[in-house]
Order: structure tokens, then sequence, then C-alpha cells
């Protein structure tokens, strides 16, 4: 269920830019990439654009290597912020910016069971190449040992927007 999803916008300073519960589900479930943010091991962030994909309720999932620098930071601390941007437009007359964003909080792990790393990418080819769902399947027979997959299980979500 769609409404599943932990969102809360009570955490704003600018709550006239609290953006609409509906509105952060359609940004989270259309959005082609988000940042996912995490800690390095010496300390310090890390962030890296990923495709993703949302399950509709409490988990977002992303294809990746099995081995890699993320991965150390995410078995150092598992704890992330997953950053989801839609469309946005430059306002120069009013040195702003029109945009909408999700911030997605939660616990990510890598999955190591094979029917939900299958099920993940089956997701995945559902949402960003649905064209190529027969040629998807081969792949995901051919390359699923070879392929990461994290989960992010969502703890919090909020969503902000500033309207043109």
């Amino acid at each position: 269920m769609i409404h599943d999803m932990k969102y809360d916008t009570s955490v704003l300073r600018r709550q006239d830019r609290a953006l609409p519960r509906e509105e952060a589900c359609e940004l989270l479930q259309n959005s082609e990439y988000g940042t996912l943010c995490m800690q390095e091991i010496g300390g310090g962030g890390y962030g890296i654009p990923l495709n993703y994909v949302w399950d509709g309720g409490e988990c977002l999932y992303m294809h990746c290597a099995p081995l890699g620098h993320k991965l150390d930071c995410l078995a150092h601390s598992s704890r992330v912020t997953f950053v989801i941007t839609g469309a946005n437009c430059i306002l120069p007359e009013k040195f702003s910016t029109a945009y909408a964003s999700v911030l997605v909080h939660g616990e990510a792990q890598v999955v190591t069971d094979e029917e939900e790393k299958i099920h993940a990418l089956r997701l995945l080819i559902q949402k960003l190449t649905p064209q190529e769902a027969h040629r998807g399947e081969q792949y995901i027979a051919r390359a699923v040992q070879a392929t990461g997959v994290i989960r992010l299980r969502i703890t919090g979500s909020c969503g902000k927007a500033h309207r043109a």
C-alpha cells in the first residue's frame, strides 16, 4: 500500500513548503534516481546517485556491484538517507529555485535472499525498462548471482517543495 511510508513534515522549519503526502508518494514512485547518503568508515559522508524502485510500502531497492565502497560504507553503518529531487527550475527574478524533493531515512542492507533479489530486480525492470521485460527476465536469470541488491527499509520520510 502506497501510504505505508512513514511520512512526517512536522520537522520542517518552513511549513508553507511541506510537500503533501500524495505528491511525495508520486515523486518517490516516478523518479528515476536518488542519491544514497552514507557514512564513511573513517568519518565523513559519501553520497552516490543510484537508480531505485519503491515497493509502494516500506522499502526502496537499488542494484549495484556485489563489492565496492558503498557496500563497505553500509557494512560500517546501515543508517542512511536517500534524497529524491523532482524537476526544478531556477527563478532568476526571485534569486530562488522552484523544486520538490523527498528525503527518506532508513536502514540499508545487502539483500542475501535470492527470491527477494529477483523480486527487486523485476521491480526495477518494470519501472525503468518495462518495454524490455522479456529480456530483463533473461538478464536476471544470467546475472542474479553477480548482482548486488540493496534494500532500504524506510524509517521516516519528509518532503518539501517551493512552487514557482
